[in-house]
């Protein structure tokens, strides 16, 4: 099976971001960068990849806020 999912961890806010991996693929192609959501940063290093998402969310603690997932410390 295909991984679908890359984990992005940023450097300088020490959150983690899920992304889909063919639309990071689109956004290297097309000559753009990835940025942390949270702080705007480009300083982020890839994590893993997998195919699941309950493998990405597993080592963390996560709440539904409006339909969206978002990550508790």
């Amino acid at each position: 099976m295909q991984d679908i999912y890359e984990i992005y961890s940023c450097r300088t806010c020490k959150n983690e971001t899920i992304l889909l991996k063919e639309q990071v693929e689109d956004s290297i192609k097309n000559k753009r960068y990835i940025a942390c959501p949270y702080c705007n940063s480009q300083r982020l290093s890839k994590e893993s990849t997998t195919s699941n998402l309950k493998e990405c969310i597993k080592h963390s603690s996560y709440k539904r806020v409006g339909g969206a997932i978002r990550q508790v410390r």
